[in-house]
């Protein structure tokens, strides 16, 4: 088997994140410097390798987002970086019919599998490869909460999505027969678990850790995999003054 073919099967397969309170330093470096890369159009469309159903989170339409990207692969951690923040700036620099200038504040959404690190693709109508950088910024929230959506759960299998959180959320547990189970993370964006024992019926507890350390505890209100949910604590990752905000 070729190492391409490897790591090719590799990125399909879930990871497990570490344990609750631990940092991610894969993702705070995200925040604690600037990246040079290209920024490129491919195209207006909300959908993409994270799989945001409409309505879309409530950070990814604040009045603060300019626009939706794909990020790039190195930077993109398997999907783990699904709904995070980027304040970009272009330079003007390069070629093209619609230069990238100035400050935007964008939300990511999708993979650009083909870009290298530094480097977002605009979901928007445009032409050209122009000069950036990036640095992850918190999400501007405001009052929102985090939210929660399902895809093809049961109370033996859960697939579920952590969204509109202020930075990634890097850690999930749900807690069953009085006991907290870790969830494993897939490339589109979701939470997974499925170890032939079943979840409780109705509400059950669950706790996150965001990517600075920082530890949350909600409810999930139920299994449903048709609707978008509130937390029955309507928890959010709280401001962090050591990283830059949106």
């Amino acid at each position: 088997m070729t190492w391409s073919l490897c790591s090719v099967l590799l990125a399909l397969l879930p990871l497990t994140y570490g344990q609750p309170g631990v940092k991610n330093q894969a993702v705070l470096n995200l925040y604690s410097r600037n990246y040079n890369g290209d920024g490129t159009y491919y195209g207006e469309g909300t959908g993409g390798t994270c799989q945001y159903a409409t309505p879309l989170p409530p950070a990814a339409t604040n009045r603060k987002i300019s626009a939706l990207v794909a990020l790039n692969k190195p930077q993109f951690l398997n999907s783990i970086t699904c709904g995070i923040c980027l304040k970009v700036t272009g330079s003007g620099h390069g070629l093209g019919a619609n230069p990238i200038t100035g400050d935007h504040i964008v939300f990511v959404k999708d993979l650009c599998p083909e870009c290298h690190e530094g480097s977002v693709d605009f979901a928007l109508n445009g032409d050209g490869r122009w000069g950036i950088t990036i640095h992850a910024v918190q999400c501007p929230v405001d009052s929102t909460t985090i939210q929660y959506a399902f895809q093809g759960s049961n109370p033996f299998y859960l697939k579920l999505q952590v969204r509109n959180a202020r930075i990634p959320i890097t850690g999930v547990q749900v807690h069953r027969s009085n006991a907290w189970v870790t969830m494993t993370h897939s490339g589109d964006g979701y939470w997974l678990l499925s170890d032939g024992h079943a979840m409780p019926d109705g509400a059950f507890g669950i706790r996150l850790t965001a990517a600075n350390g920082h530890v949350l505890e909600d409810t999930v209100p139920r299994i449903d995999n048709s609707h978008i949910l509130e937390g029955g604590r309507k928890v959010q990752v709280p401001l962090d003054p050591s990283l830059p905000n949106a």
